[in-house]
């Protein structure tokens, strides 16, 4: 409601299509600029050799030996195989590419970087302590089998619990969603349930994977990312208010 210029008769204001479109054209207004990207762009990389040196190594070291723990239930056994769920599962590194639209400073993609780092480190000790026997999985032909062969060899052969495949969607959906409206965010979440419910359809993990992987992720972000608040640095070139 705003007042007339004599500040006597008030005069309500309707909706117009312009404001329905606000939300939409201000995502499209706050595009991250290249000193941005570029910043995300090193954060990822740096990431993404510490996943694969820890990732990697806890693969190769749960090679040389045979110590295994059953991990399954009995009703999960009985679960499906379904590898249309293969573009799902592949879907997360889609997901990584909301990250510098949706962390707006440099120190959230700071804190989220380290509260990756963090989560693939202690998935190291589950990984090592409590290695799970393989799943097995029927041989898949037909339209599904390119995608499900790329998911199956990225998640290589022995590290189960917990999930990390989880763990980083969860971790990524929790940091993401923070600045999201409320239906962006529930797609957000939905898309990391959808997720963490492609690991199992694809016997790429257990139940106990999932749910260890989706806690530890929460954590992680909750002590990592939550808390090293610290002052907001525009990454973006945008200069602070005047005081008032």
């Amino acid at each position: 409601m705003t007042f007339a210029t004599n500040g006597t008769h008030p005069m309500r204001r309707t909706r117009s299509s312009k404001d329905s479109m606000r939300p939409v054209l201000a995502f499209f207004s706050q595009l991250p600029d290249r000193h941005h990207l570029t910043h995300c762009a090193w954060v990822a990389v740096a990431v993404s050799l510490w996943f694969l040196l820890v990732y990697g190594s806890c693969d190769w070291i749960t090679s040389q030996h045979s110590y295994r723990f059953d991990l399954a239930t009995s009703w999960e056994k009985a679960i499906p195989f379904f590898p249309a769920a293969s573009a799902i599962y592949l879907s997360i590194y889609v997901l990584f590419l909301f990250i510098p639209f949706m962390l707006t400073t440099i120190q959230e993609v700071n804190r989220l970087g380290a509260a990756l780092a963090v989560l693939i480190g202690m998935s190291s000790i589950g990984f090592l302590l409590i290695p799970g026997f393989p799943i097995p999985h029927p041989n898949v032909e037909g339209g599904w089998s390119g995608l499900f062969h790329v998911a199956d060899v990225m998640n290589l052969s022995h590290n189960y619990l917990p999930s990390l495949h989880v763990g980083l969607a969860v971790a990524t959906v929790s940091a993401i969603s923070r600045n999201a409206s409320f239906v962006t965010g529930a797609c957000f979440w939905t898309w990391a349930v959808l997720v963490a419910l492609s690991t199992l359809a694809l016997h790429q993990h257990y139940l106990v994977d999932v749910l260890a992987g989706w806690f530890l992720a929460i954590c992680c972000v909750r002590f990592f990312f939550n808390r090293r608040q610290e002052t907001r640095v525009p990454s973006r070139g945008s200069s602070p208010m005047p005081p008032t």
